[in-house]
């Protein structure tokens, strides 16, 4: 029997004013497995009221206390670990071996670390004068609204979370409608390790309602957004109405360039670890493949035999490398594209249909997908698909390389594998992403920023830049002359 949730509002767990659920699936097997509240305006509004109440409190904390409760957050995190693994591989599809060594770990990690850099955040002295002292100081914003995505349920939450709590904000978190039973469960914890009532709302929803409110919501300083890049730009113009700040964190595109002096073995495993991990749902996924030409058919013979071993199957098991997509809807998108590849001159080297065993013919699988001989024109090469497809181009030089990799409206992240860090490094430059890996595609950590430019949104997660993000700076001017009459005032005299 599907379980019954309810949201945290000012530390209290509710329904919707209503009554509406949406059912939870679990993309394995397509099974109904949780209730969750379908909130509305009311509850927004109520969260956020919730949060304004808990900001100053709060804020008047010393960041030495807010830390310490975000370490006991991580630490109950872990307490939990194997209960929030096994909750995100039923709601999500993600293989429990990555929920449970990558996920879960990767959340308490994040608010650790939070915990620890933000002790460090100063402002400045500023050297105006010796008549005054001069200075900045950085102060939290108040309420933050974090809309985070479906395809890192908990991890997404934590990576905003941590920042916009210590440095002393209170948050309305949004989790994505398909994926919110774990990020209910951070809620839970937070009350637990003594993070007080209304510090940490968590409102379920879809996002033209709930989402929208927020942006909406006057009470609401910042709205921290990852997702795709139609909803960034929507939720950029509803916000501009009360000039609130946003940080997004969108779509991406992202190149995998193999350099003539490649180690080939090494790049395969860099592309199946970047085009498969999370079933390939994953913002910096390696999607678009450039190959030089004296490589081309190496690469792609080795690329497609490593890419057969993949298990594909039950989440549930160990064993299991690759889950299903995470809903039934976009397990239709991402064989539309795979349709619409076949039609267009692409040559099929793997893939291309749901696999059909006991295990995954009643989820929503798709099976690892290869393209061979593709161009820059075709739809495959240009929009984001966020699955397990993938599509390979040769190039004949490092110009054309860097060409053909800034050939997107998307700037997240890109790879580049070489031999010679030092030609490695000058292609790097010139290469328009957020960040760009060399012999390596997707490694992230806790003390690197993680952000893109171009249609992949603006802002920084990670790091101690994203400190900045969540605190405004206000300046501080103390005279220091004594004097009652100053020099200056001789201008209106």
């Amino acid at each position: 029997m599907a379980q019954s949730y309810n949201v945290l509002i000012g530390g209290k767990w509710v329904g919707s004013a209503g009554g509406q659920t949406r059912e939870i699936i679990n993309p394995a097997n397509g099974r109904v497995v949780a209730l969750v509240p379908q909130c509305g305006r009311e509850e927004v509004d109520s969260a956020v009221r919730a949060a304004q109440q808990a900001a100053p409190a709060w804020k008047a904390m010393t960041m030495s206390e807010r830390s310490k409760l975000l370490l006991k957050l991580s630490g109950a995190i872990l307490s939990r670990q194997k209960e929030l693994a096994e909750l995100e591989t039923m709601e999500h599809g993600s293989p429990i071996r990555k929920t449970m060594n990558f996920d879960v770990p990767l959340c308490a990690e994040q608010l650790e670390y939070f915990a620890g850099v933000a002790r460090g955040l100063t402002g400045e002295t500023l050297p105006v004068g010796p008549w005054c002292a001069s200075m900045t100081v950085r102060e939290p914003l108040g309420v933050v609204a974090l809309i985070t995505p479906w395809n890192f349920p908990a991890l997404m939450v934590a990576w905003k979370l941590g920042a916009a709590l210590v440095t002393g904000n209170t948050c309305v978190v949004k989790p994505p409608s398909i994926t919110p039973l774990t990020v209910l469960k951070l809620g839970e914890l937070a009350m637990e390790v003594g993070i007080p009532a209304g510090v940490m709302n968590v409102i379920t929803g879809p996002g033209e309602t709930v989402g929208e409110e927020l942006v909406k919501h006057p009470g609401v300083a910042k709205v921290g957004f990852t997702g795709d890049t139609a909803t960034g730009k929507r939720i950029m113009r509803i916000a501009s109405d009360s000039v609130k700040q946003v940080g997004l964190e969108l779509g991406g595109k992202n190149a995998f360039v193999v350099m003539a002096d490649a180690d080939v073995d090494s790049a395969v495993e860099g592309a199946v670890f970047g085009a498969y991990f999370n079933s390939g749902q994953v913002c910096a996924a390696a999607s678009r493949f450039y190959i030089h030409e004296s490589l081309y058919d190496e690469f792609a013979e080795k690329f497609v035999e490593a890419s057969k071993k993949l298990k594909v199957g039950d989440p549930m098991d160990m064993a299991t490398v690759m889950g299903p997509l995470a809903y039934e809807g976009h397990r239709d998108k991402v064989e539309g594209f795979i349709a619409r590849a076949k039609k267009s001159g692409a040559k099929l080297l793997l893939g291309g249909e749901r696999p059909d065993t006991p295990e995954t013919r009643n989820g929503y699988f798709v099976s690892p997908t290869i393209f061979g001989e593709c161009n820059t024109d075709m739809e495959l090469m240009r929009d984001e698909i966020f699955g397990p497809v993938v599509g390979l181009a040769r190039f004949k030089t490092p110009e054309e390389a860097v060409a053909l990799a800034n050939q997107t409206r998307y700037g997240l992240s890109a790879s580049i594998w070489t031999k010679d860090v030092r030609a490695g490094m000058a292609m790097a430059g010139r290469i328009e992403a957020g960040t760009v890996w060399i012999n390596e595609h997707l490694i992230i950590f806790c003390e690197t920023p993680w952000g893109g430019c171009k249609e992949s949104g603006w802002g920084k997660d990670l790091s101690t830049m994203v400190l900045e993000e969540y605190t405004s700076v206000k300046h501080i001017y103390i005279d220091l002359t004594g004097q009652a009459v100053k020099p200056w005032y001789a201008i209106l005299k």
